[in-house]
């Protein structure tokens, strides 16, 4: 009897029962290489250990420097949780031993943001009083305000802001109650050296950010001879100068030529360190002209989840007696919106990588293994402290006599 031949009907309904015993040892398959894949992600993982970094010998200051942190939204439900002390908690060695510690501070402080009229924006960030202490808890001397974000709750929010930094252990640098404020530079002393701060914001929505002779707000680049004019004071009245810069363009691991030519503006107005935020990712560090240039540091305490927003680092700064200044970027990666120190090959080479892919000279880059380090000449700053004390002593001399 001759074999009937099936009709389409009855060969796709074979073909599906195929493929559905197919299908079974198929996702049996799936799900084993997912466990394995599960399981070698947390082998790369950064490990809870705290950061430790060693300071070189003959060191005569060091400042820790980190990028963007943005404590509210998802942020806070973590703190409110652990608390604020928490988020800085394997950070914490490497901040605390620096003689002096920043960071960018990327929302403002409102205690009740319902009750508070924000800004005409898509996002309008915000956090509570709380993140002052976790702030000081882990070390830090000052944080920058010159950012998009600050003005997010208007007068009132940066106002609240002010007044809960003044109360603290904290100064501030790029905002105030007025132009003076704003434009202003923070001064500190450490070891007879004068280090100055300030902070410029170059991502505006609004007139209204820039301060006015009368009004709150920040200090905007919509001006250039305005921060110009900033870092020249500040050179002239100080050792070192470091500023924030708050620019380039979010999640583009490049800088911009529009980032090159405002830190090179910088440089030459006097600034010895600058350091970028707002990408929200790393991007390749410079030594221009012996200033230390950092596009974007990336985030350091953020709620974005996808990889290379969770790439961060602790730059630290550290001048020799000789005037030899080194940059060493110490990799963190951000889980649960906490920094954490690296410790897997994968993870401190991909962030190395992305440090360095632009860096465009190559020669100040003295070491880049296990360890990522920037070198350049600040004899200028040894001269100046030695100049300065010299006219101390003769001012002393002159009114003993």
């Amino acid at each position: 009897m001759a074999k009937r031949l099936l009709n389409f009907k009855e060969k796709y309904l074979a073909y599906t029962k195929r493929q559905r015993r197919k299908a079974g040892k198929h996702a049996v398959l799936g799900i084993i290489i997912c466990l394995v894949a599960m399981t070698l992600i947390r082998v790369v993982e950064p490990s809870a250990a705290e950061s430790e970094y060693e300071q070189e010998q003959d060191t005569i200051f060091t400042s820790a420097m980190v990028g963007d942190m943005m404590t509210g939204r998802h942020v806070e439900e973590i703190a409110e949780q652990e608390g604020y002390d928490s988020l800085f908690q394997y950070a914490k060695p490497t901040l605390q031993a620096a003689d002096y510690t920043t960071g960018n501070f990327e929302n403002p402080i409102v205690a009740n943001p319902d009750q508070t009229e924000p800004a005409d924006k898509i996002i309008n960030l915000s956090s509570k009083p709380g993140i002052i202490g976790g702030l000081e808890d882990a070390g830090f001397d000052s944080v920058n305000l010159a950012n998009n974000h600050m003005m997010d709750y208007q007068y009132a929010g940066l106002n609240e802001t002010l007044q809960a930094f003044q109360n603290s252990s904290i100064n501030v640098v790029g905002a105030g109650a007025n132009e003076t404020e704003a434009h202003d530079y923070l001064l500190n002393t450490y070891n007879g050296m004068d280090v100055a701060t300030l902070g410029v914001n170059d991502i505006t929505y609004a007139n209204m950010e820039q301060a006015g002779p009368n009004s709150p707000g920040i200090l905007t680049s919509q001006d250039p001879s305005a921060y110009i004019d900033a870092v020249q004071r500040a050179d002239a009245n100080a050792d070192l100068v470091i500023v924030n810069v708050h620019f380039g363009q979010e999640y583009d691991s490049t800088p911009t030529t529009r980032q090159r030519q405002m830190t090179e503006a910088i440089a030459d107005a006097g600034a010895d360190v600058i350091v970028g935020t707002h990408p929200h990712v790393l991007q390749s560090a410079e030594v221009y002209n012996d200033t230390f240039i950092m596009h974007s540091i990336g985030n350091f305490v953020f709620d974005q989840g996808w990889t290379r927003t969770r790439d961060s680092v602790i730059a630290n700064y550290s001048l020799g007696a000789d005037g030899t200044a080194h940059l060493e970027m110490q990799p963190f990666r951000v889980f649960e919106a906490t920094p954490r120190p690296v410790e897997s090959a994968f993870h401190r080479e991909r962030i190395f990588r992305q440090l360095t892919k632009d860096t465009q000279n190559k020669d100040a880059i003295v070491e880049n293994g296990e360890h990522l380090v920037f070198e350049a000449d600040h004899s200028n700053v040894i001269d100046s402290m030695e100049q300065n004390s010299n006219q101390n002593n003769n001012q002393n001399s002159t009114q003993d006599q």
